[in-house]
């Protein structure tokens, strides 16, 4: 990786996290702007009967507002990432926890593997629901989990 990767939007922003399945993928479900389709990587943590994985996905049809903190992921690319990146379908959870700005990697570090004690993910984690004053999770969280609203903090801190 040299230099700066080119992107439409500064993806060191933070944003709020929107699916297509919830909706669409035409326009900013906040203002009703019409949605810039934008190539972004996510973070993807997902549990199945079987495996519990995390990883990274770029997503090649990820919708911005270009006047919103908005990111609109299409829901069957995340899904098949899921499906193609976890062994085993049965009682499959995951959770889209951030995208990643690749261009917060120092240069000296951009030949080292991501996610090291050298060379950390640089995680821009979502903003929180506009809609959701307390998020009821459908999952069992445990108490001293991570959030699943990705604010980083504990389960029983934050939405517990």
């Amino acid at each position: 990786m040299k230099g700066k990767i080119k992107s439409l939007f500064d993806l060191s922003k933070p944003r709020r996290r929107y699916f297509s399945i919830e909706c669409g993928l035409k326009s900013c479900p906040e203002c009703d702007l019409p949605l810039v389709k934008e190539v972004c990587t996510v973070h993807i943590t997902a549990k199945s009967d079987t495996d519990e994985v995390e990883f990274m996905s770029n997503l090649t049809n990820s919708h911005f507002c270009p006047s919103c903190p908005v990111v609109v992921l299409d829901s069957d690319k995340i899904e098949k990432a899921v499906r193609l990146g976890i062994r085993g379908d049965k009682n499959l959870k995951y959770l889209v926890t951030g995208i990643i700005d690749f261009n917060a990697i120092p240069i000296n570090k951009r030949h080292l593997e991501i996610g090291t004690d050298y060379n950390p993910m640089p995680l821009v984690r979502f903003l929180p629901d506009l809609n959701a004053t307390k998020i009821s999770p459908k999952i069992k969280v445990g108490r001293n989990e991570p959030c699943i609203c990705g604010s980083g903090k504990k389960y029983k801190k934050c939405c517990g």
